[in-house]
């Protein structure tokens, strides 16, 4: 249950799960409604439809657009309403940019990702194979392509070893793809971190991971980092040592850490502070202050407990993802290893 839980997490981008259908209710509807098929089921329209599509396609080219434009638009609306989980005003915006211009590939897109939504990875499949013969470099098709095969992948681990781990390898293949047209689109690098980490090829999973993190990070979520470090971390290098963190507004924050404690100081901002370390597991800790140890002024010693994740190990820093007991707000640093 947990691999699916990451799962919907990591397809969140594409739905709400809010929407009402299930592929059942979904087709049955569809069956009596041409415009939740793709490409209207290419079925044959009546006097009234054909002249509903009319007066469409002309209110298009009157507002100043081009067929093109107009269906480029359709597209983007589909996909706002696709967020929102109104599968069916999706499907609509997707069939009226088929109207438009039937070559655009996100169209086929759109058609795959109603159907990834409703968890038809077959049907997604198969119009993503229609936009991809329109445009085979396509990387969030591509990406896309691969992302219903680690849905399989999920839905079959516990049932089937065999069939879930030939799943991944098509995920991993298409993926690899899409990176090798785009390796700038973040939703490519994330999912091949998360397909490298099933596959437990820690350095591949740590290597994409660290590019999402480059490209932004907004994808990762915390679930996933809990999953990688309990497969990859290796966080027992970082419980004890010595440390440092640098900023243009701070400078550098030196950090001595044993198991028990750790000593902060700070000589631009003229404080040490000495906290308390508990490890929660391998990768998460918290810090409570315990003792003031500036020797000009000693203050009142803060109250409130941080807790930090660490994220990621490299060779000379760790990356950490810490938030004051009580806030929102989460701090990523990067701590550096430092001889003192």
């Amino acid at each position: 249950m947990r691999h699916l839980f990451i799962f919907i997490l990591l397809c969140s981008s594409l739905s709400s799960l809010a929407q009402e259908y299930s592929l059942k209710s979904w087709q049955n509807e569809a069956r009596k409604n041409k415009e939740m098929q793709p490409e209207y089921g290419n079925l044959k329209k009546n006097t009234e439809e054909i002249k509903a599509d009319n007066i469409f396609v002309n209110n298009i080219v009157e507002s100043g657009k081009s067929k093109s434009e107009g269906a480029s638009e359709m597209i983007r609306i589909g996909f706002d309403y696709l967020y929102k989980g109104d599968l069916k005003t999706a499907m609509l915006r997707f069939n009226q940019a088929y109207l438009l211009h039937p070559k655009n590939s996100q169209i086929y897109w759109g058609y795959g990702a109603v159907y990834k939504t409703l968890g038809a990875y077959d049907l997604a499949r198969a119009e993503y194979d229609k936009g991809l013969v329109i445009n085979p470099t396509s990387t969030p098709i591509l990406t896309d392509y691969g992302t219903t095969h680690l849905g399989d992948y999920y839905a079959t681990i516990r049932s089937d070893y065999k069939l879930a781990k030939a799943h991944l390898s098509k995920a991993r293949k298409k993926l690899l793809e899409a990176y090798s047209f785009d390796s700038k689109y973040i939703n490519t690098t994330y999912k091949l971190s998360i397909i490298y980490l099933y596959d437990k090829d820690c350095e591949n999973a740590k290597k994409y991971l660290k590019e999402t993190r480059e490209l932004g990070g907004q994808p990762i979520t915390k679930e996933y980092l809990t999953d990688f470090n309990l497969r990859c971390g290796n966080c027992s290098k970082v419980q004890t040592g010595n440390f440092e963190i640098e900023s243009a507004r701070n400078g550098i924050t030196k950090i001595t850490r044993n198991k028990n404690y750790q000593i902060e100081e700070n000589k631009s901002l003229g404080y040490k502070l000495k906290l308390k370390i508990d490890w929660i597991d391998e990768c998460t800790y918290t810090l409570m202050p315990v003792e003031d140890l500036s020797k000009s002024k000693k203050g009142k010693v803060p109250t409130r407990v941080l807790r930090c994740q660490i994220i990621e190990v490299n060779d000379d820093n760790y990356i950490q993802v810490s938030k004051a007991e009580g806030e929102k707000r989460q701090i990523t640093s990067q701590l550096n290893f430092s001889n003192q």
